[in-house]
């Protein structure tokens, strides 16, 4: 009982009542011998007892009257703890700060900027508040535009300060569903439409989707490793402890790096574990399994993952055709096309370079690989076929450049093959292209392939626009 007694104690009663220990100083102001309280039963709680009890008194009264002692007798022996209200700026541990965040204000809309701010509070103990600085997410990505900080602020009374920060939400984001995350220290709040008009429907424990990403080809040749990626979304927000972890076929657990939860545009979280092994681990066909704990789920969730190995593997063959001349008569720009076909598995690597360099990624355009037009041969597994266009200055191909198409695969000797092209060899292969008809083929066929795959991207972008209307 929280009441300033004497420092003798109670001598016969196992808890002190409410109007103070027996032996205490009845006319000391400071023994609370006559304010209103509260003396709650003794409950069990892991085999023993717990009692508690309660004083009040008017804040005033209190203040002047602290400190307090409240006395606890039993028959093994007493105890007495000293309680008070320290105030502003007393020592001690400082709570830990708590964090707050306002959604946009609908009427702040209807401006003629069509936007609003959200408003992150953090309260605290001012020297806490400088520890944990309010950071802003849109859809997990770091946000620095149209932030504004507030400084610490003291509040009425108590030695509590406020800190804020703003951000700036345009209409547009608000009502697509993004999700603002403003994060100070460990402490972190999530806010957008769906939560706060109450639309999402939060999913059960059950609803933790886990999905495996197998490594990519490029990153096997590149680093002769290969990295295991596991995909968990649809994590309920207010619970902690998610654990992702790789274990390989003889249950051997695998060093697991996982990310720190992102929202998902509905509220939820989303997170990737990642381990790497050696590439001839991978290659031999082992089954390694991704197990996914959290304390909503009875049971962890296991998927597993292994490199498919097709029945008759082959290399690809490789060939390099110039510029058409009807472009070339423009004196503008230069198409080459690297046509790479009859490879299987369907995983490979496309790179150009120019005179021994490598050219960025966006000097180029490749099409993923598609199965050969036919059937297969009986028994054997289809066959794929992949093209890259390069597209230069003409003055670099005119001015006799060396251009290569280096291409990766498994079932090539050394994992890598290449063909280079220059305008004098160009010339060579053009005047042997109308005798050539296997070149024409070639020629037909990669055609046939960027025509079928741009129609491809016309009929799925006509279908979603149909879809949304």
């Amino acid at each position: 009982m929280a009441k300033n007694g004497s420092k003798n104690g109670p001598k016969n009663d196992s808890n002190v009542a409410k109007n103070g220990p027996k032996n205490g100083p009845k006319n000391d102001p400071n023994v609370a011998q006559t304010a209103p309280g509260a003396a709650f039963p003794a409950v069990p709680r892991s085999g023993t007892f717990l009692r508690a009890s309660r004083l009040g008194m008017e804040p005033e009264e209190g203040k002047s009257r602290q400190p307090f002692r409240c006395w606890a007798r039993h028959g093994r022996g007493g105890r007495s703890v000293e309680v008070s209200n320290p105030g502003p700026g007393a020592s001690g541990p400082a709570p830990p700060p708590e964090l707050s965040l306002r959604p946009p204000s609908r009427e702040d809309f209807q401006g003629p900027y069509r936007n609003s701010t959200l408003l992150c509070q953090i309260r605290g103990r001012r020297r806490g508040l400088g520890a944990a600085p309010i950071r802003w997410y849109r859809n997990g990505a770091p946000v620095s535009d149209g932030v504004t900080a507030e400084p610490p602020a003291a509040e009425s009374s108590g030695g509590v300060f406020v800190a804020g920060s703003r951000v700036v939400v345009t209409e547009a984001e608000w009502e697509s569903g993004v999700v603002f995350t403003c994060r100070a220290g460990d402490e972190m709040r999530n806010t957008s439409k769906a939560m706060e008009c109450g639309c999402d429907q939060s999913l059960s424990a059950g609803d933790i989707r886990v999905e495996t990403v197998p490594p990519q080809f490029a990153d096997i040749f590149r680093d002769r490793s290969a990295r295991l990626t596991c995909r968990v979304t649809n994590v309920p927000a207010a619970a902690d402890g998610l654990e992702v972890t790789w274990l390989k076929e003889d249950g051997e657990v695998l060093a697991t790096k996982t990310s720190s939860p992102a929202p998902q545009p509905d509220g939820l979280l989303a997170a990737e574990g990642v381990a790497e092994v050696g590439a001839e681990l991978w290659e031999s066909g082992q089954t390694f399994t991704c197990r996914v704990a959290h304390p909503e789920l009875l049971f962890p969730k296991e998927v597993t993952m292994r490199k498919t190995l097709v029945p008759s593997p082959s290399p690809p063959s490789i060939h390099l055709l110039p510029p058409p001349p009807e472009q070339l008569r423009d004196r503008t720009w230069a198409t080459l096309t690297c046509l790479v076909r009859d490879f299987n598995p369907p995983e490979i690597l496309l790179q150009w370079l120019h005179d021994g360099r490598p050219l960025p990624p966006g000097h180029a355009l490749t099409w993923r690989p598609r199965p050969e037009p036919g059937p297969a041969p009986r028994g054997h597994a289809p066959a794929y076929l992949s093209v890259s266009t390069l597209t230069v200055p003409a003055r670099d191909w005119e001015s006799g450049g060396v251009f290569t198409c280096l291409v990766g695969h498994e079932r090539l000797p050394l994992r890598l093959a290449q063909k280079s092209l220059d305008k004098a060899a160009a010339l060579v292969a053009g005047a042997a292209l109308e005798e050539d008809e296997e070149l024409q083929n070639l020629w037909a066929t990669a055609s046939t392939f960027i025509v079928l795959f741009i129609l491809s991207l016309f009929y799925s972008a006509t279908v979603t626009l149909i879809k949304v209307k």
